[in-house]
């Protein structure tokens, strides 16, 4: 139990770090001085009090400080840095410097290395182009990276890599707008990668809910574009989608695998979910409105029967009851261990007998006119119908959702 703690905490650090960086890479600052606080949080997530971060100057062949942490007299110092070792480099992967010192690269860098206590060193691609490095200091705790560890550097490495390209390119070529944008989208998706990455560890707690947290969040997605929401507004319910069972990793897994009937103190301690999401997820500044109070209320009723708070229609919010539906549908459409999944015609009756006591009566058609389009081809992301099984009759659920939706507006 220490250690799922302990692992968890190092989740919620590094989590809070990423975004963080993010912030800080995309801010309006200079790049020397965005640069440099970039370092420090990168320091900061993995205890290494020395560091230098490294432009790669391709005229000279060689990576020059553009800043640096707990290092004296580093000013000037150089890393000579030739074609064939860029080649031979892996895109943002750490290298142990110490296991490496027979290779003729850092051989011929070793006074540098030397300068810099250098222990480990990260070479930066954006795309294919080496832009830069960054060089790690000995750790103040373990010395070597966790695999896990290792994945999130490579996750900073290319967030501070696109920086550095991004600030090269304004330097060079003002014009680049569309390069640059698409530099930026790269860096989302990176973190979106991470987000889900997180979402997979939280489904794996349970045998049955393999891939739920991504299917809640693509059917929010669907739901929020349906109802016209800015762009950063269906990124936002996106992310909640995939965090909003973060709190069933510190339940016990027995209990949420558990096959027979739950005792009524076992049905609690599930229910504690929602809250212990929202104490982890209020602990990290993320760019997007309302994310930790989607989480927290997304098994709330409408008719205020629901939990954590018991909140009633005025009180919860378009998200909320986007997350509410969704969860739900998706708990319905897959088999549980306590019971078979429902055919999809049965979880839509389902749904529709709930409207006005477990679910928003506007926000549940809008969820089923968007399945409704989908079926029929007039969407041509789907976002609902790709998840579902197959087996069913269009042209009956189809009779059943026009019937459901008529004289819809919203």
């Amino acid at each position: 139990m220490k250690k799922k703690q302990q692992d968890l905490k190092r989740l919620l650090f590094n989590i809070a770090s990423l975004v963080d960086l993010g912030q800080e890479v995309t801010s309006a600052k200079g790049i020397d001085e965005k640069m440099k606080t970039a370092l420090y949080v990168v320091t900061g997530m993995f205890s290494v009090p020395k560091a230098g971060l490294f432009v790669y100057n391709a005229d000279r062949h060689k990576l020059e400080l553009v800043t640096c942490k707990g290092i004296k007299d580093a000013d000037g110092t150089s890393i000579d840095v030739q074609t064939k070792y860029i080649k031979a480099f892996q895109k943002n992967t750490p290298y142990n410097i110490s296991e490496a010192r027979n290779n003729s690269f850092y051989e011929r860098n070793a006074e540098a290395f030397r300068r810099l206590q250098a222990k480990t060193l990260i070479p930066l691609f954006a795309k294919d182009e080496f832009v830069g490095a960054i060089c790690l200091g000995k750790r103040l705790s373990r010395t070597s990276y966790l695999h896990s560890e290792k994945d999130t550097l490579k996750v900073v490495a290319s967030q501070m890599a696109i920086t550095l390209h991004n600030s090269s390119l304004f330097k060079k070529i003002k014009n680049q707008v569309n390069e640059n944008k698409k530099l930026y989208q790269n860096m989302r998706h990176i973190y979106h990668d991470t987000i889900q990455a997180f979402a997979a560890a939280i489904d794996a707690k349970d045998v049955y809910t393999r891939n739920h947290s991504y299917r809640v969040a693509r059917y929010a997605v669907a739901v929020a574009r349906e109802l016209r929401w800015k762009a950063k507004e269906v990124e936002g319910i996106y992310i909640a989608g995939l965090l909003h069972d973060i709190g069933k990793l510190i339940i016990d897994k027995g209990l949420l695998n558990k096959g027979e009937t739950l005792s009524a103190a076992e049905i609690q301690e599930i229910k504690r979910h929602p809250q212990i999401s929202y104490d982890i997820l209020s602990k990290i500044k993320f760019p997007w409105k309302d994310v930790v109070d989607f989480v927290k209320h997304h098994h709330e009723r409408i008719d205020g029967t629901g939990y954590p708070d018991e909140l009633k229609d005025p009180d919860l919010s378009d998200g909320v009851k986007i997350l509410a539906v969704a969860d739900a549908f998706d708990a319905m459409t897959t088999k549980r261990t306590y019971r078979k999944k429902l055919s999809l015609f049965d979880a839509l009756r389902e749904v529709n007998k709930c409207l006005g006591t477990q679910f928003d009566n506007r926000i549940s058609k809008v969820f089923f006119k968007v399945l409704q389009k989908e079926i029929k081809g007039e969407i041509k992301e789907a976002q609902i119908l790709p998840h579902l099984d197959k087996d069913f009759d269009p042209t009956i659920i189809t009779t059943l959702l026009e019937s459901i939706t008529a004289e819809l507006s919203y």
